[in-house]
């Protein structure tokens, strides 16, 4: 006899076979068993949840000479005629590939006449969402009134491409993606089924990379079992389907927490070197952040941490075990980092790269955490050094009064330097101008001692709008670049101690995102790009060609 795949083979029968859907096989029997049957059904969920296999064992229990409890029996000559399809009652139709009007026209011609054998014509249109407008509206009218003998189920995973038309005339019943428990129990009943020897740590494996599909686990472990293994476990699955396995997971975070880069990527070089692919290591490991951050939020009880991440109480353990080494901001960093990664890996020739990258920077040593989990470090920002930059020398301004409402302080007699006289008050506004000048001066000389220490800074810094009023200092920078580097505390606190080295007074400074353009201050140097130009040569040589 021909083999026949798993999934198949145990295709769930009965309402009591099918897994992790007990609020919607509860409701259908009731419905058969109350006579209460509405004329057109709407089943939604993700793939492999059961929404086929739900509607043909409706469509048996509908039509079954003798029903139990709302299960078909499957032994009358009406359920085995649906079951081997000698019984045209029940009609399967793939919409992907019959989405056409005349498909359509094609069932509203043949719902007149009544079934054959059974009580019931039942319709069963897989992938409903794929049905074109034009389809959509030929079928509109026969499932709002169709014949009392005609039972319409449309299956989708894409609900919300469905007409509002259409859902408005349907019961919906929503399948819920089967958890790992169900799933791991289920391959276990399998396996003793089909005398496959399998762990529980590897049917846990199998159903953790089902992603909530029992169909793609039975299809799993069926490709496991056609290896032949005496005993199939963990690190076997693992083997088979190219995967990461748990423990090298758990040893790559291990890596990481202890900022080891040469373990780490060890790690990830095994597993690739066996077969797995690189995005779904990337996904594997925001996954592990993940069931990390859940673990550490639960409280650390293993019990509410194993139902938050759908594992078993003794696997969410060794999450609780190994988040104690992580704060969340930790946690949510290289998650973010691996995201990040993720996107430049899909487009990159060699995603390994990609990956090997992020595994670097998650383990950097100039990165590495604080307990406030922040980056307190303005390194590759802004480039100041520190502690403060040593004094400027500048060329001594002429000596300024002080302003009017401040009292003038008496100068020591050993001071040779003159006290300048009192203003006038005939003279009192030009006094005020002038005290100004030297705040007009001060953005110039910051920008030539900014120059002397940094061109990148000075680069960030020379096309910003500068406003200069009393004691402070507004900055508008354009460049997003420029103002995310320079607009950190670090950058603020460089510059209002370069204007305290420069004025002689103690300033603060605000950084703003502005529009761009020259500086504020009519006193401000203009630059043309010569400075520009005779830093390439320096960097390139004396033949230069400009285009």
């Amino acid at each position: 006899m021909t083999y026949q795949a798993l999934y198949r083979k145990w295709r769930p029968l009965t309402f009591d076979d099918l897994v992790g859907q007990e609020h919607i096989s509860r409701t259908l029997q009731n419905e058969i068993i109350n006579d209460r049957v509405a004329h057109a059904y709407l089943f939604c969920g993700t793939r492999g949840t059961g929404k086929t296999s739900t509607a043909k064992i409706f469509a048996r229990a509908l039509n079954c000479t003798n029903p139990q409890n709302g299960n078909p029996c499957n032994i009358c000559d009406t359920c085995k005629g649906i079951l081997d399809g000698s019984i045209m009652d029940v009609y399967e139709m793939d919409a992907a590939s019959n989405n056409g009007v005349d498909n359509i026209r094609e069932i509203r011609d043949e719902v007149a006449y009544t079934p054959s054998h059974g009580k019931y014509k039942i319709y069963i249109i897989d992938e409903v969402h794929m049905l074109s407008g034009g389809a959509f509206n030929a079928l509109l009218k026969t499932l709002e009134e169709p014949p009392s003998h005609v039972i319409f189920i449309l299956a989708t995973t894409e609900p919300h491409k469905i007409p509002a038309t259409i859902l408005s005339r349907c019961q919906r019943f929503d399948f819920r993606r089967i958890t790992i428990n169900d799933i791991a129990a289920r391959l276990l009943k399998i396996s003793a089924a089909e005398g496959i020897n399998i762990t529980p740590d590897a049917a846990e494996v199998i159903a953790s990379i089902a992603d909530g599909s029992m169909r793609d686990a039975v299809s799993a472990l069926d490709q496991c079992a056609a290896r032949g293994l005496e005993e199939i476990r963990a690190a076997d699955v693992s083997n088979i389907l190219g995967i990461a396995d748990k423990a090298n997971l758990f040893a790559i975070a291990e890596a990481i927490a202890d900022g080891d880069t040469s373990v780490a990527l060890v790690e990830i070089g095994s597993l690739i070197d066996h077969g797995a692919e690189v995005l779904n290591l990337f996904e594997d490991l925001i996954s592990h952040y993940r069931n990390l951050l859940i673990c550490k939020a639960s409280g650390g009880n293993a019990s509410s941490a194993a139902a938050l991440i759908d594992k078993t109480e003794d696997a969410a353990a060794k999450y609780l075990a190994q988040a104690e080494k992580y704060t969340n901001a930790q946690i949510i960093r290289n998650i973010t980092i691996l995201s990040e990664y993720v996107l430049t890996a899909k487009w990159m020739s060699q995603p390994r790269v990609a990956l090997e990258m992020a595994i670097v920077r998650a383990t950097a040593h100039e990165e590495q955490r604080t307990d406030s989990g922040t980056q307190k470090s303005i390194e590759n920002k802004v480039p100041v050094t520190k502690p403060v930059p040593e004094p400027i020398k500048v060329p001594a301004p002429e000596p300024k009064p002080e302003p009017i409402s401040a009292p003038q302080p008496p100068v020591p007699a050993a001071e040779s330097v003159p006290k300048p006289p009192p203003p006038s008050p005939a003279a009192e506004p030009a006094a005020e101008m002038k005290a100004d000048v030297p705040k007009d001066q001060l953005w110039a000389e910051a920008l030539n001692a900014i120059k002397a220490k940094s061109k990148q800074l000075f680069g960030f810094l020379s096309p910003a709008k500068v406003n200069i009023s009393g004691n402070t200092a507004e900055i508008a920078i354009a460049n997003s670049i420029a103002y995310e580097r320079v607009g950190t505390p670090e950058g603020i606190k460089y510059l209002e101690d370069l204007f305290l080295q420069l004025g002689g007074e103690q300033m603060t400074v605000s950084v703003t995102k502005g529009s761009g353009g020259e500086t504020a201050n009519a006193t401000a140097p203009q630059f043309d790009g010569i400075d520009e130009i005779i830093e390439k040569q320096e960097q390139f040589g004396d033949v230069m060609q400009v285009e």
